[in-house]
């Protein structure tokens, strides 16, 4: 009996509390620390292992293989909505290729999200992108259930400087357990402005099905420093972010070493106040200096 009310009781408070922050049957959520750092406005720019999880077309553009592990252990001070996530990118002669895996949830409640994406380009001006998804849900004591979705992504150069993204996310529409509940359905657009080869600004627009729609605005500006410590290419990375519905500020850090690349981000909600996240990955093919 005690057991079922903890239970009850925990079930509710958690309730309450993705309701609030919005974040319940896998909606977007941000992954990885530079995405988080520019506010999730990334589909323009989708350029690491993490557009697995913002626009798969983005996978086109790597060059070289990639590994990333994320991690918010408690955001926004809120254990139970904590978040892993492991990216795998793997580029080939036929386009790259991408394994991506999501935790997020803890003991009561836990999301799974299994993802194999595929993405390409024509000569680097269009690009495009899938991702298959295998959603699996866990209540404790109570049901497990599992679904499928696809996801697509597109992108295209439009000028040097000018870049444009889309993302679907979940465009079948998927849905999961007895009661049918519709998986987040996810639409996203925007543009990247790249004038200088060390500074992005991003313009982005999402819409959520369930949800109004809000707009987010970026920078990224990097401060290239070649053969800085031992005789390794190294970068830094300032970032910062907003976004609307709900009002949020987002900032951030990347440090560029060789292969190793370290993020850092944080984040600013109207009501619930910061919370912080980071990222390792490894690029074997290290830091492009320009």
């Amino acid at each position: 009996m005690t057991k079922t009310l903890t239970f009850v009781a925990s079930v509710f408070i958690i309730s309450i509390l993705l309701v609030k922050v919005s974040f319940a049957q896998f909606e977007f959520t941000d992954i990885g620390a530079r995405p988080a750092a520019l506010n999730g406005a990334f589909t323009s720019v989708s350029d690491n292992s993490f557009a697995i999880f913002y626009n798969p077309s983005g996978l086109g553009q790597l060059k070289f293989r990639e590994v990333s592990f994320f991690y918010s252990p408690a955001p926004f001070g809120i254990s139970e909505l904590s978040t892993t996530a492991l990216t795998y990118a793997e580029p080939t002669k036929i386009g790259t290729f991408g394994l991506g895996i999501k935790s997020y949830g803890f003991d009561l409640y836990r999301e799974l999200t299994s993802v194999v994406s595929y993405g390409n380009n024509y000569r680097n001006k269009i690009y495009y992108g899938i991702n298959l998804n295998l959603y699996y849900l866990n209540i404790k004591n109570y049901n497990s259930a599992s679904s499928f979705g696809v996801d697509l992504g597109a992108m295209a150069q439009i000028t040097d400087f000018l870049k444009w993204g889309f993302f679907c996310k979940n465009l079948t529409g998927s849905k999961i357990g007895q009661s049918k509940e519709r998986i987040a359905q996810v639409f996203k657009t925007g543009f990247m402005f790249q004038a200088r080869d060390d500074i992005k600004f991003i313009l982005e627009t999402e819409k959520d099905v369930k949800y109004p729609f809000s707009f987010k605005g970026a920078f990224e500006y990097s401060i290239f420093i070649p053969n800085a410590i031992s005789n390794l290419n190294s970068r830094i990375d300032l970032r910062a972010g907003v976004g609307s519905e709900p009002t949020n500020f987002s900032a951030g850090v990347g440090v560029f070493l060789g292969l190793f690349q370290v993020d850092y981000a944080f984040k600013k909600h109207q009501d619930l106040g910061f919370t912080h996240q980071g990222t390792i990955t490894i690029n074997f093919g290290g830091v492009e200096i320009k």
